[in-house]
C-alpha cells in the first residue's frame, strides 16, 4: 500500500495516522541519510589529503543510520527507491576513488587484453622499462598493486575490462558508470522479489554505493548475475545456469551458489558448466595460464583483517590454519545448501558469511556478495557488517603509523569489527534458537487408532506366515489389515501369508520400496496409522506396542524402532550393516540437526505424516528417506528401543557383497539428492499426481481373510 492510500484509510489524529506518518519520517530520513553520506564521501575523497579516520566513520555511521532507519517497515514505491538510489550512485561519479587502488589493474588488464588478446600469464613488472609502452598506461602501470603478480581475475571481467577500455581508454569513468548501472540493475531485479521498503535496505546502503560506484570494485557484477540466476529460477533453468556460469566468471567464489542448480533441471547444471567453461577457453588457448597461478597465491599467502580466521591461525599455525577454514568454511556451505528446502530457500548471505567469516583476507566489498541475499529473511549480521567492515580502512598505511605494517588493521578498528559483528551473530543465532525449526502442520487427533501393517517380502515363505501371527497377535486393539506386499516371490510366499491371515498385495516390480508403496495404495482409507516391519523374523512383533504407543498418546507422527539403544542378538547385524547405520544417521544429524541411532525397518508412523512425506524411493533408499523428509518437514519423532533377532534365511542386502554395496550407495545418494534436491516442488508434484491404484491391486487387497 502506497503512503498516501495508507494515509486516506487513518482517521486525523488515529494511531494509523501516527504510524503512517512516523513511517514516511524514517523513510525521509533513511533517504537523506543515504545521499549525505554519499556526498560526505564525495567531498573528503576530493581534498588532497583526505582524512581517513573521517572518511572511514562517515561510512560507518552512514551504513548504521540507514540500516536502523529502514530496519521497521517503511511504505515506499519502487520508483523513490530507484530515483535515489540512482542520485547517490550520481553523486558517486563526481568522488575520486582514494584509499583503493585496485581499478589501476582493471585498467590494465583491459588495455592487455586489447593489445595481447590475454592479460594472463605476464606480470605488469615486467612493462616497467618497456619504451614501447605509451605514456599514459605507463601512468597507469606505476599504480597497480602487487605488480610482480600476473592478474587473478575472471574472464567475465576481462570481457569488461577490455570494453571499457576501447571506449574510456585510461579514465576510470568508464569503471563508474559500468558498476553504477549493475549497482542500479540489480535494485531493480531485488525490486522484483522484495518489497520497496525492504529493498530500500539494500539500494540505499552508503557501502554498496561506495564499493562499487566510488571505490569501484567490480563485486556488484558478482552478485548482480548470482541474483539474475535466482530470479530466473525454475521457471527458466538454462537461463538459471547460464547467470551462474557468469558469476563464476566474474569471481570464482561464486561457485559456492553453484549447488542450487541441483534442485533445477539438469541443464541447468550443463548450461553453468558451458559458459564457464566458454569464458575460459579464449583465454587458456592462448597458452598463458587463467590466473590460477595467482588464486593459488592469494588463498596461500595473503593475509588481512581476518574473523574466525584469527583464532585457527594461532592455534594451528600458517598451513593446517587455512587448511582447517577451508574444510570448516566447506562443510558450513555444504550444510546450509542442503537444510534448504528448495531453491528460494537458499540462504545465499549465510553461505557467503560463512565463507567470509572463515577467510584469511575479508575486505568491505566482499559484503556486495551476501547483502541483496540477506533481504529474504531479514538477517541483521550482514548490515552490521556493513556499518563495522568500513573500519577495514584504517590500515597503518592509510592512517600513516609506521609502528604498524601497511596493511595491518589498527586494533581498535579490528576490535569493534570483532565486537559488532560477534554481537550480531549472537543475537541471530539467539533469534533463530527462540524461532525454532518451523512446527508442522498440527495433526488431527486420533479419535480411534486404526492400524494397519505392512509388510514387503521376497522369498520368505519360511518366515511370512510366523510374522503375520506374531503381529496380529501383539498388535493392539484398532488393527485394521495386515499387508504383505510380494515382491515377485519365487517361492510360496504370498500362499503362506494368505493362509496366515494377511491380505496379499502383488508388487511384481523388485525393490524394497516399490514392495511398501504398492501395500500402502491397497491400505483402506480408515487405517490412520501405519506399522512397518520386515518378514524375515528379525524383527520381534511384542515390540510393537512400544511403537504405537506415542503415535496413539499424540505423542510422535514418526516411531522408529532402534536396534542400536535395544538389543542386537550376536550375529544379527554385520560389520557393514553396522557402519552404515552410524554414518546415514550422523549424516543427517549434521545437514538437519535430527538425531537418529538407526535406520531400522521396524517403524509406526501416523497415516497423515506418511501422505505429506510424498514417499517416492523404489528401494534401499526407502528408510532413509522417511526419516530425512520427517526432519526436513519437522515432524514429531521419536526413537524406542526394540529387539533384533537373526534373520531366517539369508539377507538379500547384508548376505552379498553386492547387495551391501549397492544399499550403502543407495542410501548416500537419498541423503544427497534430499540434501539439494527441490522437495516442496516434488512433494507438490507427487501430491498432484497420485500413484494409481490398479484394479489388480485392489483386487488382491480384497483377498485373504481380515485377522
Amino acid at each position: 500500500m502506497t503512503v498516501s492510500a495508507r494515509l486516506a484509510l487513518a482517521e486525523p489524529g488515529s494511531p494509523g495516522e501516527h504510524r503512517g506518518r512516523a513511517s514516511d519520517l524514517r523513510a525521509m530520513a533513511a533517504a537523506s541519510a543515504c545521499l549525505g553520506t554519499v556526498g560526505t564521501l564525495v567531498l573528503l575523497s576530493r581534498q588532497v589529503a583526505p582524512p581517513i579516520i573521517g572518511y572511514a566513520g562517515a561510512l560507518a555511521v552512514g551504513g548504521a543510520l540507514v540500516s536502523l532507519l529502514l530496519w521497521r517497515p517503511v511504505a515506499l514505491t519502487a520508483r523513490t527507491v530507484l530515483l535515489v538510489a540512482a542520485a547517490a550512485h550520481m553523486l558517486a561519479l563526481f568522488g575520486h576513488t582514494v584509499f583503493e587502488d585496485d581499478y589501476y589493474r582493471f585498467l590494465w588488464d583491459g588495455w592487455r587484453v586489447l593489445e595481447a588478446g590475454t592479460p594472463y600469464g605476464v606480470p605488469p613488472a615486467q612493462f616497467i622499462d618497456d619504451p614501447a609502452l605509451p605514456p599514459a598506461w605507463q601512468a597507469v602501470l606505476e599504480w597497480i598493486n602487487y605488480p610482480e603478480l600476473p592478474t587473478i581475475y575472471g574472464p567475465a571481467l576481462q570481457a569488461v575490462f577490455a570494453a571499457l577500455a576501447a571506449v574510456a581508454g585510461t579514465d576510470p569513468l568508464g569503471l563508474r558508470l559500468a558498476f553504477a548501472a549493475a549497482a542500479l540493475g540489480l535494485t531493480a531485479l531485488v525490486l522484483r522479489r522484495h518489497d520497496p521498503g525492504r529493498a530500500a535496505l539494500f539500494a540505499w546502503n552508503p557501502l554498496v554505493v561506495a564499493e562499487s560506484t566510488l571505490h569501484l570494485h567490480p563485486d556488484i557484477l558478482m552478485a548482480l548475475a548470482l541474483f539474475a540466476g535466482l530470479v530466473a529460477g525454475r521457471r527458466h533453468p538454462i537461463a538459471a545456469g547460464a547467470f551462474l556460469g557468469l558469476a563464476a566468471g566474474i569471481k570464482i567464489v561464486a561457485l559456492a551458489a553453484w549447488p542450487l542448480l541441483l534442485r533445477l533441471r539438469p541443464r541447468a547444471l550443463a548450461t553453468a558448466v558451458a559458459v564457464l567453461g566458454a569464458l575460459y577457453l579464449p583465454f587458456a588457448l592462448q597458452g598463458q595460464g587463467i590466473g590460477f597461478e595467482t588464486t593459488a597465491t592469494f588463498a596461500t599467502d595473503w593475509y588481512f583483517n581476518p574473523l574466525a580466521f584469527e583464532p585457527l591461525l594461532w592455534l594451528l599455525g600458517p598451513g593446517i590454519g587455512r587448511l582447517a577454514a577451508l574444510l570448516l568454511a566447506g562443510l558450513l556451505v555444504l550444510r546450509l545448501h542442503a537444510r534448504a528446502r528448495d531453491i528460494d530457500s537458499v540462504p545465499l548471505a549465510a553461505i557467503f558469511g560463512a565463507i567470509l567469516l572463515f577467510a584469511p583476507a575479508v575486505n568491505a566489498w566482499y559484503l556486495l556478495w551476501l547483502l541483496p541475499f540477506a533481504l529474504d529473511r531479514r538477517e541483521v549480521w550482514p548490515y552490521a557488517a556493513s556499518a563495522a567492515l568500513p573500519l577495514s580502512y584504517l590500515t597503518g598505511l592509510n592512517l600513516e603509523l609506521y609502528e604498524l605494517d601497511g596493511f595491518a588493521l589498527h586494533p581498535l578498528a579490528q576490535l569493534a569489527e570483532w565486537v559488532v559483528i560477534g554481537v550480531a551473530l549472537g543475537f541471530e543465532l539467539w533469534r533463530h534458537r527462540n524461532r525454532g525449526q518451523p512446527a508442522a502442520a498440527a495433526p488431527t487427533p486420533l479419535a480411534a487408532p486404526h492400524l494397519a501393517v505392512v509388510i514387503p517380502a521376497y522369498n520368505e515363505e519360511a518366515s511370512v506366515g510366523a510374522t503375520v501371527r506374531g503381529i496380529r497377535d501383539a498388535a493392539p486393539p484398532g488393527l485394521a489389515a495386515i499387508f504383505v506386499a510380494d515382491n515377485a516371490s519365487s517361492d510360496a510366499t504370498a500362499a503362506v501369508a494368505a493362509a496366515a491371515g494377511a491380505h496379499v498385495v502383488p508388487a511384481p516390480e523388485r525393490g524394497y520400496g516399490a514392495a511398501c508403496l504398492a501395500a500402502l495404495a491397497a491400505l483402506d482409507p480408515g487405517a490412520n496409522v501405519v506399522l512397518f516391519m520386515d518378514a524375515d523374523l528379525s524383527d520381534v512383533p511384542e515390540d510393537a506396542a512400544a511403537l504405537l504407543a506415542p503415535i496413539i498418546a499424540e505423542e510422535a507422527d514418526l516411531v522408529i524402532g532402534s536396534r542400536t539403544t535395544g538389543v542386537i542378538e550376536p550375529g544379527a547385524m554385520t560389520p557393514p550393516q553396522r557402519l552404515g547405520n552410524w554414518l546415514a544417521p550422523t549424516l543427517v544429524r549434521l545437514i538437519w540437526g535430527v538425531r537418529y541411532t538407526d535406520l531400522g525397518p521396524f517403524r509406526a508412523i501416523r497415516r497423515d505424516a506418511l501422505d505429506r512425506l510424498a514417499m517416492g524411493d523404489r528401494d534401499f533408499g526407502w528408510t532413509i528417506e522417511m526419516q530425512v523428509r520427517a526432519a526436513k518437514l519437522g515432524l514429531r519423532i521419536a526413537e524406542r528401543p526394540v529387539r533384533y533377532r537373526k534373520r531366517v534365511g539369508q539377507s538379500k542386502i547384508s548376505g552379498t557383497v553386492r547387495g551391501v554395496i549397492a544399499a550403502g550407495w543407495k542410501i548416500l545418494y537419498v541423503i544427497a539428492r534430499e540434501a539439494f534436491g527441490d522437495f516442496d516442488r516434488a512433494n507438490a508434484r507427487r501430491a498432484a499426481a497420485p500413484p494409481p491404484r490398479s484394479p489388480a491391486i485392489l483386487a488382491a487387497a480384497t483377498s485373504g481373510s481380515r485377522p
